[in-house]
């Protein structure tokens, strides 16, 4: 249980300031300024937390009033945020007090947007959100942050910063535009509009606005799908049989992205690999990974071509390097591998719908091998259930959109059903 003294701090002169502490757990305290104080310490009753009624503090009938009011509000706030399990720290205490004081005055809300978002990724950095009972994952990190960083920037191309109730509908359709003027794809739209009205919505939860205008149904992100490329089989065979001996640093980029694509592990899981993680159920060798996205344990059974790997390497798994170093490598190991087939990639960028050729080996990367294990095991025909349960997908909706098979490719899939037999 928390609790709450009130305490004297120095202020200028023989005047004393009044403080409240809060104190909610081993080492967990907040000193919160009243802006009440006192001329002297001898006009202070500690016992009783009042100024003493006295020639020479002639307001202490309103200090008095004022400071029972905040009392009381706080020591309430405690006990709600308790029960109500909330995470307790100087920013919530803090806001919710002056939100208390500046009741009935809109003109004194200076809650704004982006102290509430860095908190909001600092606390749930480490802390569990309440919404999955898990800290933000590493991989998440990054993209909050851009966000965060792009409404920096959006505030100093307006000339003010934002607060809560300015996150209207006109601010979403004015900030989209905005971004599509930058030349932003509509997915990367889609994604800042989506972690600001999760950082409202904590908000929301926590009382510091009731502007509910981010759960309109026009307060939407724009999201498009765009037409990723994958690897078959038979090009990922390729990719595994050229000789790197000479290039041990491609070598390891190839041996990784061979691996990704056999597991369907994301970067984040696969680069942390190691022969710890190699498990024996009657007569099966597996992987047995905690995933760091959603904590869930996955088993997945060791492809040929891992196992080939793995002897080449006494048993052990590449040694991560850099991610980037990694992307740039598979355009040098897919040109090799003479992946020359056209690729075309439609999207809309700065509002514009664009129509771009590639050569499909300069479009591979990281993310390539994941989406090219979900494709070629449900082209095989193991049940998505079972592909789930590798790839750690845990909505059928997002898994679909990892599967890139063409229409005829589809076709082909399901005329080998025992139903058209």
């Amino acid at each position: 249980m928390g609790s709450i003294k009130v305490k004297l701090r120095q202020g200028s002169g023989t005047t004393q300031n009044i403080y409240i502490h809060f104190n909610y757990g081993r080492k967990k305290n907040y000193r919160y300024a009243t802006g009440l104080s006192v001329k002297k310490t001898s006009h202070w009753d500690a016992e009783n937390n009042s100024v003493k009624n006295v020639n020479a503090e002639p307001d202490s009938n309103n200090i008095n009033l004022d400071l029972s009011e905040l009392l009381s509000f706080s020591r309430k706030l405690l006990r709600n945020l308790e029960e109500e399990d909330i995470p307790i720290n100087s920013h919530i205490l803090k806001q919710r007090i002056n939100q208390f004081k500046n009741k009935g005055d809109d003109s004194k809300e200076s809650v704004f947007l982006t102290d509430h978002y860095k908190w909001f990724v600092k606390n749930f950095e480490t802390q569990p959100r309440p919404s999955t009972g898990k800290p933000l994952a590493k991989s998440t990190l990054k993209p909050y942050n851009n966000t965060l960083r792009i409404i920096k920037d959006y505030e100093t191309h307006l000339g003010y910063r934002l607060v809560f109730q300015h996150i209207t509908l006109s601010f979403h359709s004015e900030f989209i535009e905005w971004l599509q003027e930058k030349d932003y794809t509509d997915n990367y739209i889609g994604t800042q509009i989506k972690n600001i009205k999760t950082v409202m919505h904590d908000a929301f939860e926590r009382g510091l606005h009731k502007n509910t205008n981010y759960q309109k149904s026009a307060f939407t992100k724009p999201k498009e799908d765009v037409n990723h490329i994958y690897l078959t089989m038979d090009e990922i065979e390729a990719i595994k049989k050229i000789d790197y001996t000479k290039r041990p640093g491609i070598e390891i980029s190839r041996d990784l992205f061979v691996i990704a694509a056999m597991t369907g592990l994301r970067v984040s899981d696969y680069k942390s690999l190691s022969s710890s993680n190699i498990k024996f159920y009657r007569g099966i060798k597996y992987l047995e990974v905690k995933t760091q996205k959603t904590g869930k344990i996955v088993h997945i059974p060791l492809h040929k071509f891992v196992t080939e790997i793995l002897k080449k390497r006494n048993g052990q798994f590449p040694p991560m390097i850099p991610e980037q170093k990694i992307n740039d490598d598979l355009k040098i190991i897919g040109k090799k591998a003479k992946l020359n087939e056209e690729v075309i990639v439609e999207r809309t960028e700065g509002g514009e719908r664009v129509k771009t050729k590639y050569k499909k080996y300069k479009k591979l990367s990281n993310h390539t091998a994941r989406r090219s294990f979900c494709t070629n095991a449900y082209k095989a025909g193991m049940p998505v259930i079972d592909i789930m349960a590798i790839s750690g997908h845990t909505s059928e909706k997002v898994f679909y959109n990892y599967i890139k098979a063409s229409p005829m490719e589809r076709l082909e899939k399901i005329s080998n059903h025992a139903f058209f037999k």
